[in-house]
């Protein structure tokens, strides 16, 4: 099958993916939740289907249901998944002759589900991965195509794992569309379900501090939620403070644990079980969500709440 011949479908949020798409086959048309304010990555991706004028939708879970005649009307040769915010119904899923595949950002079937690239680094793993798989009727439970290990270092951030993973999805499924134009058959295998792991969604208060846990523990949270996502968290002289970034140097201090221990700058040293942590990016809320100016001291301590 020529590349330029292979008729694609893509539902997801990852611009990266689409651009591999659009030079590896023919995109008939883009699906992706409805727009949300500064996402970067969904205004990418309208601006890439205008540029090179394919069609794209914007639905909600429920309205996907509305394309079902759409998609078959187009005889996809295959669909491709990536970030997509709902779950592909069956008759959806299986209108394509090579049928629907996924790209995950995790080794599985170890981290099925949502928000994985989060919840690896707040866990402490050291290893994920990426795979690309067929869509059944599970939550990335189908058949696995390929996949690859991806190392998680001590100072990576949620988004610069991100950015690794996909970078690394781009070539795996370049190479998926690759076999396809050959003309050979996607070989899969099937996932060892004793192996698996399961996690549920994020939400913003998941990022709320817990100042008894150990000081590593602390990092991993701030370094899995920085920007796009919500951020980590504490609250201080009635005000909420969300952490951006942060560094945990290992030690021994005499102070009690969420107490700021220095101020250099901007920066602040705050005490934390086994070390301390280092926060050198940092916002203060007031009361109705706007960013005010706070005055802190050596000797102030955070609250979980």
């Amino acid at each position: 099958m020529s590349k330029n011949k292979t008729k694609v479908i893509y539902l997801g949020n990852n611009s990266e993916i689409l651009n591999c798409l659009i030079k590896n086959s023919d995109v008939r048309s883009v699906f992706c939740q409805p727009m949300e304010k500064n996402n970067v990555n969904l205004m990418e991706i309208k601006e890439l289907t205008e540029k090179h004028s394919i069609p794209f939708h914007q639905t909600e879970k429920k309205e996907l249901y509305n394309y079902i005649s759409y998609i078959k009307e187009s005889s996809p040769d295959l669909i491709v998944v990536c970030g997509y915010k709902y779950i592909v119904p069956s008759e959806i899923f299986n209108i394509p002759k090579l049928k629907t595949i996924n790209i995950h950002p995790s080794y599985l079937p170890h981290y099925r589900g949502q928000h994985v690239v989060n919840w690896a680094i707040v866990n402490g793993e050291t290893e994920t991965g990426v795979t690309i798989h067929f869509v059944d009727e599970g939550i990335d439970t189908g058949d696995i195509i390929v996949q690859k290990k991806i190392p998680i270092l001590f100072e990576d951030s949620a988004s610069v794992l991100h950015e690794r993973i996909y970078h690394e999805a781009y070539d795996l499924l370049k190479l998926v569309l690759d076999r396809i134009y050959s003309g050979s058959t996607l070989q899969s295998r099937k996932q060892d379900n004793s192996k698996a792991s399961y996690f549920k969604p994020r939400s913003p208060q998941d990022g709320v501090i817990d100042w008894n846990k150990d000081g590593i523990e602390i990092y991993n949270l701030i370094r899995a939620l920085v920007k796009p996502w919500p951020g980590a968290y504490s609250y201080i002289k009635d005000r909420k403070v969300i952490f951006w970034n942060a560094q945990f140097e290992t030690g021994s201090y005499n102070s009690s644990p969420s107490m700021i221990i220095n101020v250099l700058g901007s920066k602040l040293i705050i005490s934390v079980k086994g070390g301390k942590l280092l926060v050198d990016d940092y916002v203060a809320l007031d009361k109705n969500g706007n960013e005010i100016n706070i005055e802190l001291q050596i000797g102030d301590k955070f609250e979980r709440e």
